[in-house]
């Protein structure tokens, strides 16, 4: 009954003070939501298994030698390792890549699918049963024919056609569709069709050196993971002794099945972890907010609260009347934003991204909203509860409350003050940071997208082919890279044309041992192919020697060009060029003819590396990429450029790029995390903005009879908006150089995680912090200016 009565009360008071009621539900339930999104993206990612029947049974296998932490396996070592295990009941294989296909409906509109291989078993091991349909059944993979397994997302996308089930879609037979549940063993793009094995690209099955699959394996009642390990490792050292040129000194690791590789963990965890302390930093902005608001309405109810002391109520029960309230408000906060998140998280489970090269690429994403995130989420609304009553509960319930009759101002002012003029200190210094950490992120992407890259950028466009999927040979290939020069190069305004088998940025063809004479063991170097014409196409400095030419041709002694980190690693202060390595996979004999600058491989930030440059006429290569520079903006050449190739009788399923989609495409990463620290800033910025106009308003209102007689002694109203301004500006700098001073250490902190970031970025932290401070006074004036022009004898007589 005393409970159901303090909540009776509880309600009352809430409903009298109504407007601070909704400011504060508002704030309070935005926030909460944000730490629900975030806490559930960190919950699935990193500690959930994938979807399926007792997927605490699921682990993944991951081949690896000296150096590596976490390697894939080849298809030969899948086979083996899955027919001679005794731990296992399934082991499956999937690749971490997609490909793409066009698919024409029956209206003639035509759309990309992206299509994902698994093995036959892939959805028996993860325990889930098709919506429609069946999943593939054992011999799929070597059937000799291209079935599907439609997503769910994919299904919905394309009309959800309960007979879809043995129609063609891309060029697959759809053997049935998934649940709305499952998302894959990995977390990111599912693909669109999950397709078999085999689809016309059989090369790879019998290379046991190419190693591009992730395994899933299912665990044996009884079987413990351990036991597992010892068993994987007997099976790596038994392919080891059998295939010494491919296996030798590889081992085997089993871990527990997230969405995640191993080696990806490290940096979402760190990804997370500030996606939640800004999260966190939004709620204790809220918090604050809500805090400054009550203790608002507190000051006003110091009379009634005198009232209780005086007849004989014990401060405790107003404490915890006053805390009641708060744990109300941030409960009926708690439980809106909860819904909010769950709405959220329901409505963009399913999206779409528009990639330059790709397109539109479906991400399917099921967030989990378990135990550990709602038993957080009260954690989080207990201690907004104490957060934001405290303060209140304490002024409140003080017993000189009749002391406290006089004016007051929750910006400036005594000592009396000093819980909201902590309040307003917290808002800001945490809003500044919070900023400047918004500063930071785009500052980064500034000096990524303004790096030095050892190459000329300007005016280039570039497409990708894959010869393979075109079903050319490497006979007929070989003789289609000057069918794709002669082609490119005769587009109007293309000034130069070359073929590489890797996008500078995009990445390599991966390290291949290096063994040079006087070094007791090879050294890894990563490496791609090129043409003749690459170094000219890109402005890409020749230091020493010459590019490749007609002379490195088939038959003729290896060339190869190394970049001048190499060649300083290797021979410093020596001519490079003459000399002979022994490179590659198997091993083969090359001499370097040329010495480049060092330029930009892989990632823009990417600390400068040795690197090799093989001859296209002496390497083939399946996958090519064309690049043209241009005489004016690529983008307007890039229809004709995918026109003139489809002339040619390609299917072109990576669309052609500009130098601009190109970097943007690689700065993806950095984009979305500086576009979702925009937006936090923003809903921070917005919270601290509706927090400090409360402020100063409930304050100027609380001064009335004082402002009211400063005005009858002569006072103009410039002068009070002076004070106040004054006033508002001492509390508000205080906030605004703590807020500098934590970006500050926050700018050392992120360093290594940042690109060109200096321990103290002036260019970030001066203008943020003049930007904070013009906003509050701003805020200040247009908040204060209408109880500055009321009657004073009005303002004596009713304050």
């Amino acid at each position: 009954m005393g409970l159901m009565l303090s909540l009776f009360r509880s309600v009352r008071t809430l409903r009298r003070y109504w407007k601070i009621t909704a400011i504060s539900v508002f704030s309070l339930s935005i926030a909460i939501a944000l730490a629900v999104i975030a806490l559930s993206i960190s919950n699935t990612v990193l500690l959930l298994p994938p979807s399926g029947s007792d997927a605490d049974r699921l682990v993944m296998l991951y081949s690896h030698a000296a150096g590596e932490d976490f390697g894939q396996i080849s298809y030969p070592d899948y086979l083996y390792i899955r027919d001679h295990n005794h731990v296992f009941t399934n082991v499956s294989a999937a690749p971490n890549s997609i490909g793409f296909n066009e698919n024409i409906d029956d209206n003639g509109h035509e759309t990309k699918v992206a299509n994902r291989p698994v093995s036959d078993n892939y959805f028996d091991v993860l325990g889930i049963h098709p919506f429609l349909g069946r999943f593939f059944a054992p011999g799929d993979d070597r059937s000799g024919s291209n079935r599907a397994v439609m997503t769910w997302s994919c299904w919905k996308r394309l009309g959800s056609d309960p007979h879809i089930v043995g129609k063609d879609v891309a060029g697959h037979t759809i053997l049935g569709v998934a649940p709305p549940e499952f998302t894959g063993s990995l977390f990111g793009v599912n693909g669109d069709l999950l397709v078999n094995f085999d689809t016309g690209d059989r090369a790879w099955f019998n290379e046991r050196g190419t190693r591009h699959l992730f395994l899933t394996a299912r665990l044996k009642p009884g079987v413990t993971r351990e036991q597992a390990q010892a068993e994987v490792t007997t099976l790596a050292g038994q392919l080891a002794s059998a295939y010494p040129t491919t296996d030798k000194g590889r081992t085997a690791t089993v871990t527990r099945a997230t969405l995640l590789t191993p080696d990806a963990i490290p940096d979402l965890l760190w990804m997370t972890a500030i996606l939640i302390g800004l999260v966190l930093l939004v709620l204790l902005i809220a918090c604050a907010n809500v805090a400054n608001l009550l203790l608002a309405a507190a000051v006003g109810r110091r009379q009634e609260a005198a009232i209780k002391l005086a007849i004989g109520a014990p401060r405790g029960r107003l404490i915890r009347e006053f805390l009641g309230e708060s744990i109300l408000l941030c409960a009926i906060s708690g439980v809106l934003g909860y819904a909010l998140a769950l709405a959220v998280a329901a409505r963009f489970s399913d999206f779409s991204v528009v990639f330059p090269m790709v397109g539109a690429l479906a991400f399917s994403v099921k967030l989990h909203f378990g135990g550990a995130v709602l038993g957080s989420t009260l954690a989080l609304i207990v201690v907004a509860s104490l957060a934001t009553g405290l303060a209140p509960a304490f002024y409140a319930s003080a017993p000189s409350l009749a002391k406290m009759l006089g004016g007051e101002l929750a910006v400036g002012g005594t000592r009396k003050h000093a819980w909201r003029n902590a309040l307003v200190i917290i808002q800001v210094a945490v809003c500044t940071f919070v900023l400047v950490g918004m500063g930071l992120a785009q500052r980064d992407l500034y000096n990524l997208r303004n790096a030095d890259l050892g190459f000329s950028s300007r005016r280039l466009m570039a497409v990708n082919v894959y010869l393979r999927a075109e079903n050319y040979d490497e006979p007929r290939g070989k003789l289609f890279y000057n069918t794709l020069r002669q082609t490119t190069a005769a587009l109007p305004g293309v000034q130069s044309v070359t073929l590489a088998q890797n996008l500078p940025l995009f990445g390599s063809g991966g390290p291949v041992p290096v063994q040079i004479a006087g070094e007791p063991k090879p050294t890894f170097v990563n490496r791609t192919i090129v043409d003749d014409a690459y170094f000219s196409t890109l402005g890409l400095r020749l230091l020493s020697g010459r590019a490749f030419g007609a002379s490195d041709r088939e038959g003729a002694p290896l060339a190869v060009i190394i970049n001048r980190k190499m060649a300083d690693t290797f021979w410093p202060g020596k001519d490079a060029v003459g000399r002979i390595i022994t490179a590659d996979k198997p091993a083969r004999t090359f001499t370097i003819v040329g010495v480049a600058a060092n330029s930009k491989y892989e990632d823009i930030d990417e600390a400068t590396k040795p690197f090799m440059y093989f001859a296209l006429r002496q390497n083939y290569s399946q996958e090519i990429y064309v690049m043209a520079r241009t005489a004016r903006d690529p983008k307007v050449f890039l229809p004709e450029f995918r026109k003139a190739l489809r002339g040619l009788g390609l299917r072109i399923m990576i669309e052609p790029i500009s130098f601009d989609q190109w970097i943007d495409l690689d700065l993806f990463g950095q984009r979305v995390a500086a576009g979702g620290v925009a937006i936090l800033s923003s809903l921070a910025l917005i919270l601290a903005v509706i927090g400090l106009a409360g402020a100063v308003s409930y304050s100027v209102g609380e001064r009335k009879k004082e402002l009211g007689i400063r005005v009858a002694l002569g006072a103009s109203p410039w002068q009070l908006l002076r004070m106040v301004l004054r006033q508002t500006a001492l509390v508000v700098g205080a906030g605004v150089v703590v807020g500098i001073s934590l970006g500050m250490a926050g700018s050392v902190a992120l360093r290594s995680e940042l690109y060109q970031i200096g321990a103290v970025e002036w260019i970030v932290l001066i203008p943020v912090g003049l930007a904070m401070l013009a906003l509050s006074l701003v805020i200040a004036y247009v908040s204060a200016r209408p109880w500055l022009s009321t009657d004073p004898m009005e303002a004596v007589r009713h304050a």
